[in-house]
């Protein structure tokens, strides 16, 4: 009895363990609540896939909840497909809120991740330089993004002949406008074109009680050079390019950028940037104060369809756009041009062939609309007028008038994406120091010219279209 009793107890025991051992195996392949990474097994194919588990990291600045759903959809869906023509079992590791601090340390460490996104064609060709990227040029080839992305854009892709990024997005500095403001004053933005029209509405709503422009850059010091980027473009599209290029005789210490920069001073003496107080306002000060009727023009670029869009419909009513007036008699008004993000991908990566898929997907009709819909970056290429329809009315007018200007040429040059790495940096930081009269402002345009000057020395001076 006893016998036959151990034998029982031992069967049981035998059941429990294989029990527990199936449990300890189902909840291995369980994610943790907190665990940001997205499985991309979720197909049955995926599911029958015996091929080992490997981790794609992709890393993306993007904060707002809306677009960092649908980059992190995009791509699980692309690494999906991936995974079913190739046999392969990649799944996705989305990282968000990865700004250029961030990446920047990521990249001199051993923690890289697959593919990312770099600010500007400046930053692209410092982190060639130090040998950080990987050559897309035969993923480019095969999907003919020399005949696909804008002429402009693809070059932008390149450095020293070699295709190391993917330029995404297409954007423009653009003047919002208050309409019930705009009607108030009795102003129409028609009729605010010429440095002298736009100086009176700007005095005439300071007059009644608004911010002329109002612009918040505590939290993003870049943001200075939304404004510096229209600025310097509107002294002159042809001086920027010579400045650059070191071409023509063309300083930035010569009298056009001198008058320039004393004229956007001069703005924020008045009170008409901000009340004086653009580089102590936040972003979102800026924001809260253009919606809730305080200030007649906000200066920023298309992108600021991200914090448009979610408004309520009245609100949205009365927000219009238009491109931002004259400063001078010599240049016409124009819209300077950048490009939203440069995706790049690690040299480090263990799955080329995957990131130039991931790179060529990007390129899909069928994926800018859904880009489009959540405020995000869309191709630097042709897009189907079809997809702007189902847009906002001020969001449609603003593609209007950023594909206008594309096609008419009628562009000029950001500092984020046209200026090399340095003297752009110094550019926005170093205009708070001329606000607030601790440099001159030919000391401040005599350290852009020297910073320009070592740049060009040392190649990093961008395609300029």
């Amino acid at each position: 009895m006893r016998k036959r009793i151990s034998i029982i107890a031992l069967i049981c025991c035998l059941l429990l363990t294989s029990i527990g051992m199936y449990g300890c195996a189902k909840s291995d392949k369980t994610t943790k609540p907190n665990d940001t990474v997205t499985n991309t097994e979720t197909t049955d194919s995926n599911k029958e896939n015996t091929a080992e588990e490997k981790e794609f990291e992709i890393s993306v600045p993007s904060t707002e909840e809306k677009q960092i759903s649908t980059l992190e959809g995009t791509f699980s869906n692309i690494i999906n497909d991936y995974n079913t023509e190739n046999k392969t079992n990649y799944k996705l590791k989305f990282t968000s809120a990865q700004g250029k601090d961030i990446t920047n340390t990521r990249m001199s460490s051993n923690d890289k991740p697959d593919i990312f996104i770099l600010d500007s064609p400046a930053d692209v060709a410092q982190y060639v330089k130090q040998d950080l990227l990987l050559d897309i040029t035969s993923y480019a080839e095969q999907g003919q993004w020399n005949n696909t992305l804008f002429d402009w854009a693809y070059n932008l892709s390149k450095v020293k002949d070699k295709v190391f990024t993917l330029p995404y997005g297409y954007e423009g500095i653009v003047l919002w406008y208050n309409k019930d403001i705009m009607s108030k004053l009795g102003l129409t933005a028609e009729d605010i074109d010429t440095e002298a029209e736009f100086e009176n509405a700007m005095k005439l709503a300071q007059d009644n009680g608004y911010t002329p422009i109002m612009l918040g850059t505590q939290d993003w010091p870049w943001a200075q050079e939304w404004y510096l980027s229209v600025m310097l473009s509107y002294t002159g599209r042809g001086l920027v390019k010579d400045a650059l290029q070191g071409n023509n005789g063309i300083k930035w210490t010569d009298d056009a950028f001198n008058k320039t920069i004393e004229t956007y001073k001069n703005w924020h003496e008045k009170g008409y940037l901000a009340d004086g107080k653009s580089y102590v306002l936040t972003s979102d000060d800026a924001i809260n104060a253009f919606t809730n009727d305080k200030a007649l023009f906000k200066l920023e670029g298309t992108w600021a369809t991200y914090w448009i869009t979610p408004l309520d419909q009245e609100q949205k009513d009365k927000i219009g756009v238009m491109l931002h007036p004259a400063i001078n008699d010599t240049e016409t008004s124009h819209l300077p041009i950048a490009v939203g993000g440069m995706w790049c991908v690690s040299k480090d990566t263990e799955a080329p062939d995957l990131a130039g898929y991931i790179l060529n997907k990007l390129l899909t009709q069928d994926i800018q609309s859904d880009f489009l819909a959540a405020g995000l970056d869309v191709a630097p290429m042709a897009i189907d007028s079809s997809e702007f329809k189902s847009l906002d009315p001020v969001v449609q007018n603003m593609w209007m008038l950023l594909n206008d200007a594309l096609n008419k040429g009628d562009y000029g040059y950001t500092t984020y994406a046209f200026y090399p790495p340095e003297t752009r940096v110094y550019i926005y930081e170093g205009i708070v120091n001329v606000l607030e009269n601790n440099i001159s402002i030919q000391d401040y345009l005599t350290q852009i010219q020297s910073l320009t000057e070592k740049e060009r020395e040392a190649g990093a001076i961008p395609f300029l279209p």
